[in-house]
């Protein structure tokens, strides 16, 4: 079968969000169909330049076609925009150009829709706001897929969504929370939609003895540490888990680690606000920030910061840690969590964050916060309680293997795509 995959953005340095989901789906649908990803050359939301080059490119094996955008963003007319039709009453033409004000906006990317829909057995599209899929649908709705991406907020008021979504042959979900959103708040249950979810990789159990260490781990001449606390690890710890990434980073305790950008607005700054009131009482629990920094960080005795990693290194960091945290407020994938369930990791998880509270419940692996206090405590509990977390680590290891796994996961994909086919 052949497949368009419809975007706002793609590329493989975007790392969250629909547009993650999209090339994650992609690169694995396509090692069994034929996979066309149809997308702008925009690349930051915040302004939609175009920073990619228009026409043809292969990312992680996938075909890319992507079309010039041909209006930038212009956020001070789109929160005034917004602000009218979120506290006003408003008809759908104003809802229509909230989306085209919303962006990215791309006539070529739509003519050519319009001119090779028939080559395709299905068009899936990603992200209900956007004008891709909005003004996407209406030229093929009965091979239309949509993934709508529906987080809660005051958009969801907005009577265009569930016309689109009713209109196309089918709509996937990336969570149970998301499908719960389209049924309570857009009033919708359709025939044809499935839970499709998202896939994590499942890395098998390893033990590392010494002799598996890579050599750049080895602390020689004027690198070694003289410190007493580091003058020979214990034979248990050479065979602990993620032994790899604990002697590079030179981790002989107890951490917990944040996996993702470090930022002010996805929670990084309350997460970091909580730690420290934590570590105020526990002084001997590390805190390891593993991703791109991009906000002032405080100078505190426990952090350690080894940057972004590659995906090997991030899932051995993963296995590595006590507990991972999760401070991100709406993080629609809840990719981290996931990734940590699959190497047998508890996570303490943001409570605002929906996806990430159910995966936590469903699996019984993981415990959320709302408060300090909720944070301090939750934290205490698990880092004090190893038996504990043995146990939510091998709840989190089942239910990736039952329920997200990639081979899962396609064939809900597939039973998605056979049920457009049926109607």
């Amino acid at each position: 079968m052949k497949f368009a995959f419809i975007t706002p953005r793609y590329g493989a340095d975007i790392s969250s969000g629909p547009e993650h989901a999209c090339r994650l789906l992609a690169e694995h649908v396509s090692e069994r169909h034929e996979v066309d990803v149809i997308t702008t050359c925009g690349r930051d939301p915040l302004t939609w330049e175009n920073e990619y080059s228009e026409g043809s490119d292969r990312v992680r094996g996938v075909l890319v076609r992507r079309f010039a955008v041909n209006q930038t963003h212009d956020r001070a007319a789109f929160r005034r925009l917004s602000a009218r039709v979120l506290e006003e009453p408003h008809g759908r033409a104003d809802e229509q150009e909230w989306v085209r004000r919303l962006g990215p906006t791309s006539l070529a990317l739509v003519d050519h829709l319009k001119r090779h829909y028939r080559s395709y057995d299905a068009l899936v599209f990603f992200s209900l706001y956007h004008p891709t899929t909005v003004f996407g649908v209406e030229i093929a709705p009965e091979r239309s897929i949509v993934f709508p991406c529906l987080q809660l907020d005051a958009r969801l008021r907005f009577g265009l969504w569930p016309d689109v979504l009713a209109s196309a042959r089918a709509v996937g979900y990336l969570s149970m929370t998301e499908r719960t959103l389209a049924q309570q708040f857009l009033r919708i249950a359709l025939p044809n939609e499935e839970t499709v979810g998202i896939g994590i990789e499942t890395p098998v159990q390893h033990a590392y003895p010494r002799h598996q260490q890579d050599p750049v781990d080895d602390m020689t001449g004027a690198d070694e540490d003289t410190s007493p606390a580091s003058q020979g690890p214990s034979a248990d710890y050479l065979m602990s888990r993620g032994v790899l990434f604990r002697r590079r980073h030179r981790l002989y305790g107890r951490f917990v680690l944040y996996g993702g950008r470090i930022e002010s607005d996805n929670g990084c700054e309350e997460m970091l606000e909580y730690f420290d009131s934590y570590a105020a009482g526990t002084g001997d629990v590390a805190l390891v920030l593993m991703g791109i920094k991009l906000m002032k960080v405080p100078e505190a005795a426990y952090l350690r910061m080894p940057g972004g990693l590659p995906d090997r290194e991030r899932m051995i960091a993963y296995e590595a840690a006590d507990v991972t945290l999760a401070p991100e407020p709406d993080d629609l994938l809840a990719t981290t969590v996931l990734e940590s369930f699959a190497v047998g990791t508890p996570a303490l998880v943001n409570a605002r964050n929906a996806a990430a509270v159910d995966h936590c419940r469903r699996a019984n692996a993981g415990l959320y916060y709302t408060t300090r206090d909720e944070f301090t405590e939750a934290l205490r509990l698990l880092i004090g309680d190893q038996r504990l977390r043995e146990r939510l680590g091998e709840n989190g290891r089942r239910y990736i293997l039952q329920h997200h796994r990639w081979d899962a996961v396609l064939g809900r994909f597939d039973r998605l795509v056979a049920k457009t086919r049926r109607s």
